[in-house]
């Protein structure tokens, strides 16, 4: 099995929004860009409402799921590359 790192937090653990232990890991880019999210640690986890079972879930919550997508994106910008480098490997620009 894969060893998952997140570069969005120090702890994969618990939930980043309630500190639960009971979780689920995000993958930041999904579809797709899944193994990009696992290859630079674009993983948070949630617990399982705030993941996808309630209507503020980050699968549910578009403003939310976007706020996850710039902070990657900034991460991206300020350790691998260029927002051009960014939209040329994840498809689109979120910043």
């Amino acid at each position: 099995m894969k060893k998952l790192h997140s570069v969005l937090t120090d702890d994969l653990h618990h939930c980043i929004i309630t500190g639960d232990c009971n979780i689920a890991i995000h993958h930041v880019f999904n579809g797709p860009n899944r193994p990009l999210s696992e290859k630079y640690g674009f993983l948070v986890p949630l617990r399982p409402d705030w993941h996808n079972m309630a209507p503020y879930s980050v699968h549910m919550d578009q403003k939310f799921d976007e706020s996850l997508k710039r902070k990657a994106q900034k991460y991206y910008e300020e350790h691998y590359g260029s927002r051009g480098d960014f939209r040329q490997e994840f498809g689109k620009s979120y910043l």
